[in-house]
């Protein structure tokens, strides 16, 4: 009787090593590449993206020029983000003037608001900053994320050109310094 245990036991390792080897002639793999290119895009919207800020001349003999409306909310900044958690973990959009320059008495603000539309870690607005010739944070802690594409998508930017606070503002607005500047933002790692 042990004999036969020992024959049978002998077949079935047998029967079973027989399987597990055709299994292994019966099947076969490969590796996958996964590959998540990096990106960082940025425009302003609409295309043709040219906006005129002016004061309101005064009406009347005594009065000064009126700055209340010297503002202008038609432009997006649009931006699409992949970060990578360990060499860029996060991107800012700064901004300045890098052609021309604000006429003497004035200064000019933009500010972003909360982003609108699309998805993922989306940047944070840092408030209304004064633009000069120096790259300034406005949009912080962006990640991976997208803000969707055109007008009424991303964060809407607001221009506001004021009245200085330097004493001598008033004396110094000469209608000669009116010029066009050119407003460049830059999406970059944090």
């Amino acid at each position: 009787m042990k004999k036969i245990q020992t024959i049978l036991a002998v077949v079935l390792l047998s029967t079973f090593a027989t399987q597990i080897s055709a299994q292994d002639k019966n099947a076969d793999g490969h590796d996958v590449a996964v590959k998540i290119p990096e990106v960082a895009l940025l425009d302003i919207e609409p295309a043709n993206n040219s906006i005129t800020l002016a004061p309101e001349a005064p009406t009347e003999a005594g009065e000064f020029l009126d700055f209340s409306n010297a503002t202008d909310n038609s432009l997006w900044l649009n931006y699409s983000s992949v970060v990578g958690s360990t060499t860029e973990p996060a991107r800012k959009v700064s901004v300045a003037i890098t052609n021309g320059s604000v006429p003497k008495g004035m200064e000019l603000y933009v500010s972003a608001a909360k982003v609108s539309t699309g998805e993922g870690t989306m940047g944070t607005p840092v408030g209304k900053i004064k633009l000069d010739g120096t790259a300034t944070d406005l949009v912080t802690a962006i990640g991976s994320c997208y803000t969707e594409n055109g007008e009424n998508y991303g964060h809407q930017l607001t221009y506001a050109l004021q009245l200085s606070g330097d004493a001598d503002a008033v004396a110094s607005i000469d209608f000669d310094q009116a010029n066009t500047l050119t407003i460049t933002y830059t999406l970059t790692d944090d």
